[in-house]
């Protein structure tokens, strides 16, 4: 546990800046080839965020070769550093949580959602000092996490689930890499957190999960967007990219050890601590996607709704000063829709699962 620990505590500080078997290659209607369908280099942001290593199963795998693609992952220790790197034009794609794309839309950042990587099932949750048995005892406590982020209005859904309003605590402006650190060190009683956070600040055997996105399906999505300059110029390859993270997650099916070995190499974890941090994300598969982006719900499992959710908390905050009219228009489902009539669809990893083994 003291190991786990630390290499959690390790990543959260990057942040601030099972059994063997035959490997085997996952199925696909794409052709392969060597050559790059376009001689242009296709550049992906990523960070820590657990869904997004699967990106990195592609890439020690070779699987953007298989769809001759010339593609660069370029990795974000902090976060907000790859928000700022695809609003100004420098990375083609980036993997982002669905929340943080409604500014820069009303900014007139030009860019669509093409996938759903995950939703958050038990990534994000409020800890606390086990003297606090229930969200209820939060009340006049004194809870953080960090201002007009998906954290706070999962706090907001969390007091909301007992009944209570953020004026019923006393709410403090924390990051969240900051609210980890400080709930393991003892120095808080409760905190909103999301991984690696989460999983540090659980470390501590003074600590527990009082609410988590379990709770929550579909509030908190994390998303692959592409500049509308790559979908207009490179539409094959934004198909074929979609493909190479489906591909890398049958890969994940089918060679668990050796995919999870692959995600943990490159947030430089030990397997059994990126297992954990894989638990919390539902991974998505083409009908999931279908579904989530044009089946029309009110509720969280309708990403437009999500979207219109969120946006009324950010503009309540102060952190956008209009709500957008229409919210599907952040979405191109056309890439899931063409790929779903060529490719079989699979049932994604299950993660919790896995975690177990």
């Amino acid at each position: 546990m003291k190991k786990i620990i630390a290499l959690l505590v390790t990543l959260a500080l990057v942040i601030s800046l099972g059994g063997c078997g035959t490997v085997t290659t996952p199925s696909s209607s794409a052709p392969s080839s060597n050559t790059p369908s376009s001689s242009k280099k296709i550049t992906i942001g990523t960070s820590p965020y657990p869904a997004w290593y699967v990106w990195y199963i592609a890439k020690e795998e070779n699987l953007f070769q298989k769809y001759g693609l010339n593609v660069e992952l370029v990795y974000f220790p902090v976060y907000s550093d790859s928000l700022q790197a695809f609003n100004t034009g420098k990375l083609d794609l980036l993997n982002i949580a669905a929340c943080d794309m409604i500014a820069p839309y009303n900014q007139g950042v030009k860019f669509k959602a093409v996938m759903i990587n995950d939703n958050s099932n038990g990534a994000d949750g409020l800890v606390a000092n086990t003297k606090f048995k229930s969200i209820s005892d939060l009340k006049g406590q004194n809870v953080v996490t960090e201002y007009g982020t998906i954290e706070h209005f999962f706090l907001l859904k969390a007091l909301e689930s007992a009944g209570m309003k953020e004026s019923d605590i006393k709410y403090t402006n924390m990051t969240v890499n900051d609210s980890g650190t400080a709930m393991l060190a003892g120095k808080v009683g409760a905190a909103c957190v999301w991984e690696p956070s989460l999983s540090l600040a659980l470390g501590s055997k003074d600590n527990h999960l009082l609410y988590s996105s379990a709770n929550t399906p579909g509030l908190i999505p994390d998303l692959l967007i592409a500049s509308d300059e790559l979908i207009k110029t490179d539409r094959k390859d934004v198909t074929n990219l979609t493909n190479v993270y489906l591909d890398a997650l049958e890969f994940y099916n089918q060679n668990p050890v050796k995919a999870v070995a692959d995600m943990a190499k490159q947030a430089d974890v030990s397997v059994d601590v990126m297992k954990q941090m894989m638990a919390g994300s539902k991974l998505f598969s083409v009908k999931d996607n279908l579904a989530a982006m044009t089946v029309k719900q009110d509720n969280y499992t309708y990403l437009p709704y999500t979207l219109n959710d969120t946006a009324k908390f950010l503009a309540s905050v102060k952190m956008i000063d209009k709500i957008p009219s229409n919210p599907a228009d952040m979405l191109d489902p056309s890439f899931m829709q063409e790929i779903s009539k060529t490719r079989k669809d699979f049932t994604p990893p299950d993660t919790k699962a896995l975690a177990q083994k």
